[in-house]
This record gives C-alpha cells, structure tokens and sequence, in this order.
C-alpha cells in the first residue's frame, strides 16, 4: 500500500511535469502571441494610387483572411502631406483616403488598430493636440488619445500584453525640412511615465513610436522602458536595410522599411515570453517565422531565455495563401524531419527535438524549408544558441541606431564652422607677414594659398567672411509662417514658434551641407576673383593668357561663382518652401545671393590699396621670387606657373 502510494505521486509529477513542459515551447499553441508592424504609409493625393489600393488590400487579404492578428500596430507616418516639390502641408484629402480606407475594409473590427502619428502627419500642424487637427480627426486612435497612449491584451491563456504608443511629434509642427527629429515635452513624459507604470504587471510590454531613439531628444525615455520587450519604431524608410539593435541596457530596438516605396510589414511573435520576427515585403505567397528556437542576435536579458533550453518541440508560425504540404527542418546540414501542424493551433507547425544536444554554447543553423500545394517554396533560417548569454553583433546598426544624431549634427556644424573660420584667420597672418612658399610644395598647393592670402588680406572680405560665419551660430537663419498662422524663426540652437522653444532639427545638417557646397565653393571663387584683379592692377601692359590659363580662370571665377549662386537660391527654395515669404525675408534666403552677388561684383572694381599683402620684390629672397614675381619684367606681378606674365 505505502509503495503504491509512492508510485501514484511519482506518476502525479512525471504528468504535471510533462504537462508544464509543454506549456512552454511545446507541442500546443499555449502562450504563443502574434502581431503585425507596418510604417510609413504615405497616403498620398499626388498619384501613386497603387500604394493606396495595395494598402487596402493588405488590410483584406493579410490582416483580415490570412494572418488576423489581434494588434496591429502602425507607427507613423500615415499620410505623405508633401506637394510634388520640396513644399508640405496638411493635406484633408489624404486624411479622407487614410480614414476611408479604414472604413471599406473594415479592419478595425478584425484587429485591434494602433496607429501613431508621425513627421509627416504634423507637417504644418499648429496645435497637434487641438481636437481640429486631422489626425485627431481621421486617425484610429487620435479621436482618443491626444498624444500617447497604451493598450492592454488579456489572451485566452490569461496572458496580457501591452502596447504603448509614444508621441514624439514636435508640437507645434512645423512644415518640412525642420520638422524630422523626434521631441519630448516635459508634460508628454509625464504621460509616458504614468502609461507606462500601468504597464509593468503586463506578461510583455511593446513600445512603438515613429523616430527611432538615436534620432530624438527624449532624455529620461530609456528608463521608462526598463521593463519594455522591444520598441518598434520606422522614419528612417529602407535606406539601411536591417536596423536593428540591443542597447545596453537589454532593450530591443527594431526599426521597420517603409509601406511607401518598398511595401514592408513585419510579423512578430511573442511566445512563452520570447519574441521573434521577420520583415517582409508584400504578397508573398508564405510568410514564416522560426519562434523556437530563437535567433541568438536578437536575444535580450529582458527574456525568459532558460525556456530554449528547456523546450520540447522546434517551432514555426507560418501563414500562406494555399495550405502547407511539407515542411522540413534541417539544423547544421542535418535533416531533423518535418515539422507538423499543431493540435490546437492551425498556423503553428511543431517538430520534438533533443533541446539538451544543441546546448554547448555555440552557434547552430537551422533552417526550415516551407513548400504549399501550388509547389511555392521558401527558406526561413537563423543562427541560434541555447546559452543565456547574448550576443553583440550587427555594426551598421549600431553606427546608425547608437549614435544620438542631434548631437553628432550640432558638434559636427559647429566643429566646421570653427575650422572655416581658423582658416580665415591663417591666412589673413600669413598674408600680412608674407611667409614665403615652400619651393618643393606642389603648384597647386601654392596656387590656393596664394588666393587665400590675396582674399584675407583685403578687409572687406576677411571680416564679411568671418561675420557670415560667426552668423551661423547668433543670427536666425529664416524667417516665415513656419506652420498655419503662425510666424517664427529658425536658429542653429533651435527654432521659436507660438512662443515655443523647440531644439535643433535639421538645420544642423541642412547647414553642414551649405557651408560645403555654397560657401566653401563661394570663398574660392571670389579668392580667384581677387587673384586676377590683383594682378590686372600690378601689370601695366597687356598680358596675354594661354588658353589653358583662360580656361582655368573662367572655371575659378565665373563658373565656380555661377555654382555658389545657383545652388544658394536653389538650397534657398528647398529649405523655404513650405514656410510663407520665408525665401524673401530669411537671411539665408534670397538675401543671401544677394550678398554674394554684391562681394563677386566689387571683386571686380577692387583698387591696389585694397590689398593688405606685401609683395614688393624688397620683400621676397631670391626662392620666393621665383615663385611670386615675373622674372622678366621684374614688375611685382603675382604669378605662378603657366599663369598670366
């Protein structure tokens, strides 16, 4: 009697312990979640009705019939709001298609439709948080929330997963260009601290946002997501494929292609508490993802990862237009079988295996081949390993995900237009002291310096150089509506509007790229300009130019200066054109070529008193003669070799 006792409790926990296994990772669909991920939409009323009609049928085809997740999030960017040049506006129509869209297919009564404004979606929005704005008119969740928000989910296996959509929208929005990094308010994290406390029971909490973090000012924001999974986030398109990433502190950081030109989505499952996924583009006949075992380059301390080590059974979520007739596992060249469909969920596809051989602290492949009835055939594979540790890996990634851009861009424009500004400076001395050049130097080295010399020595120019420099970091840069109804001004420490302060956005970039292609190229020109009116103003005859010469001081001086002019008023257009009498007002605007135009047309009228620069022949060595005087005529012409003599 006392042995059959022992036994019955020996049989009690081998079942209960059979029974725990495969509650996680087993044979059963128990504890496994799925959802979808799509961004960057761009409803659009100029053209491109395939995107729109496209979209519309993934809502019918992928979200309701095949795939029917119960979330899906969509994370900015739902309307383009930009016109067929370099203007942006809110645009009524596109909202009308977004929400219309929503309503034909009816898919928010299929799944639970997270959406989240974007860039895009506040050009030109005055007061995102008004009950006026389009997208707390025509959005899914803007009639309701505001500005973030959070949702929970209870499954049928008592599970609950939350999902918190962040705003980082500046507010108010201002028209494109500066309106492309991400800004927290101090009342927005506030909100975002209080959502997500009502997070942190959840089973797994998914953040979502538009920018990604390295492309936002949102100091404090890692912290609040200490207990986050993952944060979704898109912005950036599919110009770097691939940008996923681990942060120290164990967060998953996974940004998404674009709906907009590259029709991507992205299919995640959270099972047993892990989370895997795949990105994919549109109208594949399978859609596939291995969640068991996971794929060791996403792992994150934030997971149960002692679960792989404990599974029972290989695991593949897979969703296809035409039913699955095969498919076959293999894992380091090895064929393991083919997986089955489970008992209890018809998209789960189950395989037993030895967790215990591949448990050695090194990376296996697995891949698992997927074939339908109409013989469509797709390979899904990764590396995994069943150790708890992660790995680092993915440098690209990390270039572009850990780098805080609006850092790099102020420390990099203002680093450039330090150095400008030291080279001014360098060479108004060397022009005043009249260091001789170097005889072994190379020609062209010695033609540049000579320009240089001959540019800062004259007043005019030194000081207009140096004081459009020094403008860059004091004086606004434009002027204008720079969203509905309301005028204000852009500097390089920020932009003022509504009485507002909002922090540097593209200026630092956009300002990089016009001191390398306007002002350096307009500095050289006018150095050239001075050059040969310095010596018309010396020579007292005619000289007469060989044509490699000629050819030279046209491409210097007047090609050079018709590039810095046409590219100025063309940057000009491109920066101003969303914001109202901004390219005739701003400073960087039309006056600008104005300004330049009026330097280049004095450089043509300049008097010998003009120049600062000593070079008499009483002040030159016998070497540097050679290199700055006409040897023949013995007047103090400059010249340099092959040039004007």
């Amino acid at each position: 009697m006392k042995y059959s006792f022992v036994l019955l409790l020996l049989f009690v926990y081998i079942q209960q312990s059979n029974s725990l296994a495969d509650d996680f990772l087993g044979s059963t669909g128990k504890h496994l979640f799925h959802f979808i991920h799509v961004t960057d939409i761009h409803v659009t009323h100029f053209g491109h009705a395939d995107r729109i009609e496209q979209f519309e049928q993934f809502c019918n085809e992928l979200i309701k019939s095949m795939i029917k997740p119960q979330v899906t999030v969509v994370s900015g960017d739902l309307t383009h709001n930009r016109d067929h040049t370099f203007g942006s506006d809110q645009y009524e129509e596109e909202w009308i298609i977004y929400k219309n869209i929503l309503t034909r297919t009816n898919v928010t009564q299929h799944t639970t439709w997270l959406d989240m404004r974007g860039n895009h979606d506040g050009f030109m929005d005055p007061n995102p948080e008004s009950s006026r704005s389009f997208y707390r008119i025509y959005s899914n969740q803007g009639p309701v929330h505001k500005g973030s928000y959070q949702y929970t989910l209870t499954t049928k296996d008592n599970d609950t997963y939350s999902f918190v959509g962040i705003d980082m929208c500046p507010r108010p929005g201002a028209g494109r260009p500066f309106n492309f990094l991400g800004h927290i308010s101090k009342d927005e994290m506030n909100n975002i601290r209080s959502l997500s406390a009502q997070t942190k029971d959840s089973n797994a909490t998914i953040f979502f946002g538009h920018y990604p973090l390295s492309f936002t000012y949102s100091r404090g924001l890692d912290e609040l997501m200490k207990h986050g999974l993952v944060y979704l986030n898109g912005h950036l398109h599919s110009g770097i494929k691939h940008l996923y990433a681990r942060h120290s502190d164990g967060l998953l950081e996974l940004e998404l292609g674009d709906w907009k030109d590259n029709r991507r989505f992205r299919l995640i499952t959270i099972d047993a508490g892990i989370l895997s996924f795949e990105d994919f583009r549109f109208d594949q006949p399978i859609y596939a993802v291995i969640s068991n075992p996971k794929a060791a380059k996403f792992k994150t301390p934030r997971e149960p990862l002692y679960r792989l080590s404990e599974s029972t059974h290989i695991r593949i979520v897979i969703f296809s237009k035409f039913p699955i007739v095969d498919v076959r596992v293999t894992i380091d060249t090895k064929f393991l079988g083919n997986a089955i469909k489970a008992i209890d969920h018809e998209n789960l596809y189950v395989l037993p295996w030895n967790a215990s051989l591949y448990n050695d602290g090194f990376l296996h492949n697995l891949i698992v081949e997927i074939k339908d009835n109409q013989s469509n055939i797709i390979k899904s594979e990764n590396q995994f390993s069943l150790a708890t540790t992660t790995i680092t890996a993915w440098t690209r990634s990390k270039l572009v995900l850990f780098i805080h851009w609006p850092t790099f861009g102020i420390v990099s424009i203002i680093a450039a237009l330090c150095l400008y500004i030291l080279v001014l400076v360098f060479y108004r001395h060397r022009a005043q002291r009249m260091i001789s050049c170097c005889g072994s130097c190379f020609s062209l080295w010695n033609k540049f310096r000579l320009r240089m010399m001959l540019l800062c020595s004259i007043d005019l120019y030194y000081y207009s150089l140096i004081g459009l420099a020094l403008y860059h970091f004091v004086g606004p840069w434009y002027f204008g509506y720079l969203t509905h109804g309301y005028f204000g001004a852009i500097f390089l420490w920020g932009t003022i509007i509504r009485d507002t302060y909002l922090p540097p956005d593209m200026q630092t970039f956009m300002g990089a790229i016009q001191l390398v292609l306007f002002l350096i190229p307009l500095t050289l020109s006018l150095s050239s300009s001075c050059y040969y009116r310095y010596q018309q103003l010396q020579s007292s005859a005619n000289l007469v130019e060989s044509h490699r010469d000629r050819l030279i001081r046209i491409l210097t001086v007047y090609i050079l200066f018709i590039y810095s002019i046409l590219f100025v008023l063309f940057w000009a257009y491109v920066t101003t054109a969303s914001y109202k009498l901004a390219f005739l007002l701003s400073p960087f605007g039309l006056t600008l070529a104005i300004i330049s135009l009026l330097l280049y047309i004095k450089s043509k009228r300049l008097k010998i008193e003009d120049f600062r620069f000593k070079s008499t022949t009483d002040d030159l060595d016998s070497s540097t003669a050679d290199s700055y005087l006409d040897d023949n005529d013995q007047r103090p012409i400059i010249t340099e070799e092959n040039s004007i003599g």
